[in-house]
């Protein structure tokens, strides 16, 4: 494999690049991760087996949507490849630590641009995307209750069924979800779809997201998880308020939008995120269920 990693770097860089030190990276809870470097150039390298090559495509097209609309900081992406074994992302590497209350409020601004940036007359992604390692669909939807009630909610409980889990009958539930989101029509946002603190923090050139699982949908979404992460500094808010507030129905929402996230616990981790959901769903749709 690292032979074809350094032919990528070496065409991407326009100069012949040698591998000179590979450090293995911790943390990697999905894929595995190496620094390598030339003596010059640190990159950082995500590889996995070969046959999960599109996922590695996916995540470079999404990052390179997010860094093209000039809103928020990514890191830098240098190819994607492949051997007969691996495939593997090559991005730029980057020493981060955690937010601090000042780039969290940075942070939060650039969100705010970033939602605010370019026109989309529909819900979804020209390509399906991934939250963690849960597919995730993106077929283009015209109204964003259908969109969010099917693809998001009703596509969760679908997995969850193949598990075992059955949260409640399943067309109710979206058609629930549907009726509650019909008179709310946000402008399709491109979202980050996965903002929690494993996925941001600060370098020497200030706050940057990655590790997305993007999609056009309501911006409301990418801020309805923060809550959940408390220690994710809550200037993340102010900074984004200062740019594009809020509506005060959002905390109507916000149950919902973290439903999401929280079926996609559950169906990955199982334990005691099954019963987060569970009383979840019974806080949200308890009595019309019954």
């Amino acid at each position: 494999m690292w032979q074809s990693v350094s032919r990528l770097l070496s065409e991407h860089l326009g100069e012949t690049y040698t591998i000179t030190e590979k450090e293995e990276l911790s943390g990697g809870d999905i894929h595995r991760a190496r620094r390598v470097t030339n003596g010059k150039t640190d990159v950082f390298v995500k590889y996995d087996t070969r046959d999960l090559l599109p996922i590695f495509t996916a995540e470079s097209d999404q990052l390179s949507a997010l860094a093209k609309s000039g809103t928020v900081r990514v890191p830098q992406v240098y190819g994607v490849g492949y051997d007969r074994d691996y495939s593997f992302l090559l991005l730029e590497y980057l020493p981060l630590k955690p937010l601090d209350a000042h780039h969290a409020y940075c942070l939060g601004q650039q969100l705010a641009r970033l939602h605010q940036w370019s026109d989309q007359p529909q819900f979804g992604l020209d390509f399906d995307s991934d939250l963690a390692t849960t597919p995730q669909p993106n077929r283009w939807q015209r109204y964003w209750n259908v969109f969010f009630a099917e693809q998001r909610i009703g596509w969760q409980l679908q997995l969850a069924n193949e598990k075992g889990l059955h949260y409640g009958d399943i067309e109710q539930i979206i058609a629930i979800v549907s009726h509650r989101l019909k008179s709310h029509h946000p402008q399709p946002s491109l979202l980050h779809g996965d903002l929690w603190p494993a996925n941001c923090g600060v370098s020497a050139a200030g706050a940057f997201i990655f590790d997305p699982a993007c999609y056009w949908g309501d911006r409301e979404c990418d801020l309805a998880m923060l809550p959940l992460y408390p220690d994710l500094p809550a200037q993340i808010y102010d900074g984004y308020q200062s740019i594009w507030p809020l509506p005060a129905s959002f905390i109507d929402r916000q149950p919902l939008y973290q439903l999401y996230y929280l079926l996609n616990r559950a169906n990955l981790f199982g334990g005691e995120y099954i019963e987060t959901a569970r009383q979840a769903v019974e806080c949200l749709f308890g009595d019309e269920l019954k």
